[in-house]
């Protein structure tokens, strides 16, 4: 017989504590090469940086093989600064970009996988050529990737590794009524973008990256608060500056295309906005109304894994108990609303659960989950004008 003792039982959930953050970790797909050597760059493998001068010491160098890559790294370290983390992939200049995307190779595919459902928002950006067939007014490749990216981040999703996805419009011809009429499709986790800050016939997507890994999941790139991204120059992938296509701006934008522009006495650039391709009706026709469900979707998940195949007290009659219906709602409420009401990423989460559901029959508990998102200054419309007094 033990001797007499006083034992607690200490509980571990008794604050209600939320889940864990989900951080919004970008992933890059681009041309490079191997640099041979010990801890070197090798294509086809996925690296996880810190760093520039971690992307540097594998063989990503300013000058050389790997100038093109290292552009890009340097510009979302430019925007992101030192300490975010990126996980890249070099692959050979062959390599499409349809090939990248393509679920039945190891590129993306590979190192969405490696990265373990840390990437949210993936870019791919193909360093351009000189045989490339234009089609639609652009490097034909890139329409061809929109749905290889599409059906790679729809199976991805499937499996709670969601990811949303940006393309490198690669050697825009300049003429806007040549450019597909993406709003008319429904590529819903796709972007692309048609701009950089350097000339070239590939897009800024390091830059993109690099802006959209230090916000928060509900805010859009185009924010004008958060600054310019940048502050001298912006042309499309024709080479040509944003500004001689200025007429046109809006067109672009209408067929669901991301470029770079500037506003009358303010200095600098900044994105157009996070279109994806796909219909107006969408709810998910910008990147950050993805980002937001995405990571909703993972906290629910999170919080409801450990309730599966669990047992469930009924009534008489058969159908769920009150005090566990009050308990997931509530469990369910309470980490979607830490996580993301209070940090301003929804304005309100509503979770319901009938309790006339027959589980005993069905061994299925539907959870009605309504989430309220924030809205979205796109449009301000000022009415102005002279008066003979004051109301």
């Amino acid at each position: 017989m033990s001797l007499p003792n006083i034992k607690f039982n200490i509980s571990k959930n008794g604050l209600g504590l939320a889940t864990a953050e989900i951080l919004k970790i970008p992933g890059i797909i681009l041309t490079g090469a191997t640099i041979s050597g010990t801890n070197k760059v090798t294509t086809g493998i996925s690296y996880q940086i810190f760093s520039l001068e971690e992307a540097e010491n594998l063989g990503i160098e300013a000058t050389g093989t790997n100038s093109f890559a290292h552009k890009h790294i340097a510009a979302f370290y430019e925007q992101a600064k030192k300490g975010a983390e990126l996980w890249f992939m070099v692959v050979p200049a062959a390599v499409t970009l349809t090939e990248m995307a393509d679920l039945t190779n190891s590129y993306a595919k590979k190192l969405l996988s490696d990265a373990k459902g840390k990437i949210r928002i993936l870019g791919f950006v193909k360093k351009p050529g000189s045989g490339e067939t234009i089609t639609d007014g652009l490097d034909e490749d890139v329409h061809l990737a929109v749905p290889k990216t599409q059906a790679l981040a729809d199976d991805f999703a499937q499996r709670y590794y969601p990811v949303r996805t940006i393309i490198s419009g690669n050697k825009f011809s300049g003429v806007v009524a040549d450019l597909k009429d993406y709003a008319t499709t429904e590529f819903n986790r796709v972007s692309i973008l048609l701009a950089n800050n350097d000339g070239s016939k590939d897009a800024s997507i390091g830059m993109y990256l690099g802006r959209s890994a230090v916000i928060p999941s509900q805010r859009k790139v185009s924010r004008v608060k958060d600054g310019a991204v940048e502050t001298l120059t912006a042309y499309f992938t024709n080479g040509e500056p944003v500004e001689t296509l200025d007429t046109t701006w809006d067109a672009i934008a209408k067929k669901n295309y991301i470029f770079l522009r500037g506003f009358a006495n303010r200095s600098g650039y900044w994105f157009t906005g996070d279109q994806t391709l796909t219909l107006p009706t969408d709810d998910f026709k910008t990147q950050a109304r993805g980002m937001v469900m995405d990571e909703a979707v993972l906290i629910a998940y999170d919080t409801m894994i450990e309730e599966l195949s669990d047992e469930i007290p009924v009534t008489e009659s058969g159908t769920v108990h009150p005090a566990i219906i009050k308990g997931w709602q509530n469990k369910i409420e309470s980490n979607i609303g830490q996580n993301m009401v209070q940090q301003g990423k929804l304005s309100s989460v509503k979770a319901f659960i009938d309790e006339k559901q027959n589980v005993l029959t069905t061994e299925n508990v539907v959870i009605e989950l309504q989430l309220l998102p924030v809205g979205y200054s796109d449009f301000i419309t000022i009415n102005i004008g002279f008066t003979t007094k004051l109301d």
